[in-house]
């Protein structure tokens, strides 16, 4: 059967008209660089999500008592033991030889005073202090942590409702071009597939839509906890996204790395307590000793004297909490070895993920999106016209959203693998990138 324009124009050119009122609505898909925000609206900005989120993250008041906990330590290791007192009372019953008998009281009384051989307290102190030292970077690296992936998130949810609003366009197309294929099909001038791939294609724009409003839900959720809120709470943030990353030298990144990672400078902290440890425990060997003076009073005599007291180390030499500790120190060593090569590794694999989405990203340039745009404006054009088949103006269509679902993954993909770099690095990249002398200092 050959298909003249003239037996369904009226009918395509309604068809043209709607594709082409469609493709205008759809958001365009040019370089980050160039976009701009479409306005503003009363919502917190990411600044003040994340000053937000460092004020009310759960999990950060819960490190801060903890830094304030290992501060009680330290004092507990300072303080000297109690001396302890001993009193004896006596009571001496006599009788003499006349029979008579007499009660007199006496007494013994002792002071006596712990001393802890010389360099034990120092070293308890010093591992209660290396303690605290392992609280606050705890508490510093999360607060950094906390604040990219409060970044992360931001961004997450701010994409969620442009995808949201992509995928109800492409639902909106392909029902009305299911109601198009359906007519021709009626008029005996397409066959019954045309309509069933279209009626496919509602069904694939409708399961797009509803997993993107998953995602959105899933976002604002997802920050709503980072925030400290409930998660049910409505959200909505205000920003523009962009690809504004810089991208840094590896030898940099990996500098950066060893120095500022957060979970490198608590594994050296805590290799540092292991050694103490093993040093507190070896010098647990020596005895601690009491000594103190004494008075005892008998009828017409007293006792003045200065004991001393310790325990011989003949049996217990603490061989075992000795092998403990030189296991325990051992091991954290080789765990900050391994978390090093960790880093590292996240390092390279981000910052290589990182150039790959910026460099994605730049592929989509104007002209490409032009002529994506022109080819749809085509298909439909030569559709409405009998000049090609649904099957062919739906493929140009997929092309156009997959592109456009493509530019969204990658910007994603950019966002994911700038968060990464940031948590191996410890801090944010556009920290890295002020002169050192403007960068606080590193604890």
């Amino acid at each position: 059967m050959v298909w003249a324009p003239s037996q369904f124009f009226p009918m395509g050119l309604v068809v043209l008209a709607f594709a082409a009122s469609v493709a205008a609505k759809a958001p365009p898909l040019v370089p980050l660089a160039a976009t701009e925000p479409t306005g503003r609206l009363e919502s917190p900005t990411l600044e003040e999500l994340v000053g937000e989120a460092l004020s009310n993250n759960p999990e950060i008041r819960a490190l801060s008592a903890g830094v304030d906990a290992a501060r009680g330590e330290v004092t507990a290791a300072k303080t000297w033991q109690n001396p302890e007192l001993s009193i004896v009372p006596k009571l001496t019953h006599t009788r003499g030889q006349d029979g008579r008998s007499s009660n007199e009281f006496d007494g013994a009384y002792g002071f006596a005073q712990t001393i802890e051989f010389p360099g034990k307290r120092a070293l308890r102190r010093a591992l209660a202090e290396r303690n605290v030292e392992t609280r606050e970077l705890a508490w510093e690296g999360f607060r950094n942590e906390l604040a990219i992936q409060v970044r992360s998130a931001f961004y997450r949810l701010l994409m969620a409702p442009q995808l949201v609003s992509f995928e109800e366009r492409r639902l909106m197309l392909a029902k009305t071009f299911v109601a198009a294929a359906r007519k021709k099909v009626d008029a005996g001038f397409a066959p019954e597939f045309e309509a069933t791939k279209a009626e496919v294609e509602v069904v694939a724009a409708q399961k797009a839509v509803r997993e993107a409003h998953a995602r959105h839900l899933a976002a604002q959720a997802a920050l709503n906890t980072l925030l400290g809120r409930q998660p049910t709470e409505s959200l909505t943030v205000t920003g523009a996204l962009t690809a504004d990353v810089a991208l840094l030298d590896e030898a940099t990144l990996l500098a950066e790395a060893q120095a500022r990672n957060p979970g490198l400078r608590v594994q050296a902290t805590e290799v540092e307590r292991a050694r103490l440890g093993l040093q507190l425990v070896r010098r647990s060997r020596l005895p601690d000793f009491t000594i103190g003076p004494s008075y005892e009073t008998e009828p017409d005599t007293q006792f003045y004297g200065l004991g001393l007291s310790l325990p011989l180390p003949l049996w217990d030499q603490k061989k075992g909490e000795i092998a403990t500790a030189e296991a325990e120190e051992r091991r954290a060593s080789a765990e900050l070895d391994k978390l090093r090569q960790e880093v590292l590794r996240d390092v390279l694999t981000s910052s290589q993920e990182l150039a790959a989405a910026k460099e994605g990203l730049s592929y989509y340039t104007p002209e490409l999106l032009a002529k994506l745009r022109g080819a749809l404006d085509a298909a439909a054009g030569t559709y409405a016209e009998g000049r090609t088949t649904l099957l062919v103006f739906l493929e140009t269509q997929r092309t156009y959203f997959n592109t456009q679902a493509d530019y969204f993954e990658t910007l994603q993909k950019l966002y994911d693998a700038r968060a990464t770099l940031e948590a191996a690095v410890g801090v944010p990249l556009a920290e890295l990138r002020t002169p050192p002398a403007e960068r606080g200092p590193k604890k």
